[in-house]
């Protein structure tokens, strides 16, 4: 309820208040001139009517403010819900974001352990095979999961994709380009999560260098 309404009724029971006592003054006084005694019970009436106006507003009003606190308190749980449901969402990626991949990794895990299991009953050339089959098992989840390995070998050298470790002299070798992969690099989608470890070649001491190919 509004303030302005607070004064309007505390205004109009003050006003009922005065008008009662000023009657019942004038009553004990031996009573009013003709037709002012009807006059002050008019001004009564008409001011208990005021009154019973003014409270059925606060009735309103305060029926209003209390739907409007109902209904803020409604939403405010709404939010609070939604927000604990956030969290607990994003908990629950943080926590298990990773178990389609490792669920596409449970059988690569379960080619080695076969792979050693029979180890000391095959030979050689069987548990090579054996381990050749569960590398490109391996390979093929690293790529469901957008993982994909660098290119090295025979590729002109890459300062963004390649990290130099030696050099090797050779005159059969392009200049600056990848002679060997110590270690291979990887991409995640288009980024690079680790460079190639490489030899690269350089000519000779004293020798002329290589022209380029012409295309």
């Amino acid at each position: 309820m509004s303030q302005d309404k607070v004064e309007q009724l505390k205004t109009a029971m003050k006003a009922k208040k005065d008008a009662e006592s000023r009657l019942a003054a004038a009553q004990e006084q031996g009573g009013l001139a003709p037709g002012l005694e009807d006059q002050y019970k008019a001004k009564l009436s008409e001011l208990e009517s005021a009154l019973e106006q003014a409270r059925a507003l606060a009735e309103e009003q305060t029926a209003k403010a209390k739907e409007m606190n109902d209904k803020y308190l409604r939403l405010y749980a709404e939010s609070d819900n939604a927000r604990k449901r956030a969290a607990k969402d994003k908990e629950d990626a943080i926590r298990y974001g990773n178990e389609k991949f490792i669920k596409e990794l449970l059988p690569v895990i379960d080619g080695l352990e076969q792979a050693l299991s029979h180890a000391e009953s095959e030979d050689k050339a069987s548990i090579v095979e054996g381990v050749q089959l569960v590398l490109k098992q391996f390979f093929k989840v690293l790529e469901n999961f957008g993982v994909t390995p660098v290119d090295a070998v025979g590729l002109p050298f890459d300062p963004y994709h390649h990290e130099a470790i030696a050099h090797h002299e050779s005159e059969e070798h392009e200049p600056h380009s990848v002679v060997s992969q110590y270690r291979r690099g990887y991409k995640l989608h288009d980024r690079l999560i680790r460079p190639s470890l490489v030899t690269v070649a350089k000519p000779p001491e004293g020798s002329t260098p290589r022209r380029a190919h012409s295309r």
